[in-house]
This record gives structure tokens, sequence and C-alpha cells, in this order.
């Protein structure tokens, strides 16, 4: 299972690596990708339907930021606390009502919404920018350093003779 899941990683970012376009070009379709992700959780989805239009407003990849979409799933539990408490901290204290007993499932998920997720998505897209930002930082520069090495590999070598 975790060789499959690396293999699928490992494609992912060489088909990233390996994506045609200017540099500039595929990392802001990946950090547009990493932000329509960090979003999507607390709009239960309906976020995916950002990506088209953000990655036509700011001229992006649309296949990079599907990678980052993927992948930001991957790393989208790791900041869950984290975009909560920074929402949290922003919002104030999440609206109190009294409890209400013996609710079904949805009654108490739409509760928990209500109470807490206006902090989480305030925590969400505030961490989404700042990883977004990151984001295209790192890939701009893994893929200016991958092509200069595939540049160098390339080119032919020239041989004195004696």
């Amino acid at each position: 299972m975790w060789t499959n899941l690396f293999r699928k990683l490992k494609l992912e970012y060489y088909k990233l690596l390996r994506m045609k376009g200017a540099p500039a070009f595929v990392a802001r379709g990946f950090s547009v990708g990493i932000f329509v992700e960090f979003i999507t959780l607390p709009t239960f989805g309906l976020a995916f339907l950002l990506l088209f239009p953000l990655v036509k407003l700011f001229r992006a990849s649309l296949p990079a930021a599907l990678i980052a979409f993927f992948l930001g799933k991957l790393v989208l539990p790791i900041f869950m606390v984290i975009n909560y408490n920074i929402g949290y901290a922003l919002v104030g204290k999440p609206l109190q009502h009294p409890a209400v007993q013996h609710q079904e499932a949805w009654q108490e998920w739409l509760v928990w919404v209500q109470k807490k997720g206006l902090a989480y998505f305030t925590g969400s897209a505030i961490m989404g920018l700042f990883v977004a930002a990151a984001s295209y930082f790192l890939v701009y520069a893994a893929l200016q350093l991958y092509r200069r090495k595939k540049a160098r590999r390339t080119l032919p070598q020239s041989r004195t003779s004696p």
C-alpha cells in the first residue's frame, strides 16, 4: 500500500517537473490548486468549481493546478487544527446556542458547521494563501533547477582533438 502511494506521488512529481510551459506559468497553476484545496473542505467541495475560473484568471497551468489539488488532499490534514485556531483567533468565539438533545447526525453536523465553520473557513483561506505563496516559490525554484540540469545534460560536449 505504501509503495503504491509513494509511486503515485513520485509520478505526480515527475509530471510536474516535466510539464511544458514557463516555470512561472506552471508554478502559478500549482499554487492556485493548493489554495483551492485548502478552501474546498470548509465549502463542502464546491470550491473545486472555482479551480477553472481561477486558472483562467491567473493565466496558470490547469494540469499543474489539478496535480496540486490532488497533492493538497495529502497535506491538508496536517493543517486542520492550525486552520481552525487561526480562524478562531480572527473571528472570535463561535456562536453559542442552547444544546438540543437527540438530534440526527445531519442536524448535529449542521450545528457544528454553524458554530465552527466560519472560523475554520477563515483559517483555511488565510493558511491557504500562505501555503500557495510558498508552493509557488518552491515549484518555481524546482522547475528552474530541473531545467538547468536538463539543459546541461543535453548540450553537446565539445571535445578538443590532440
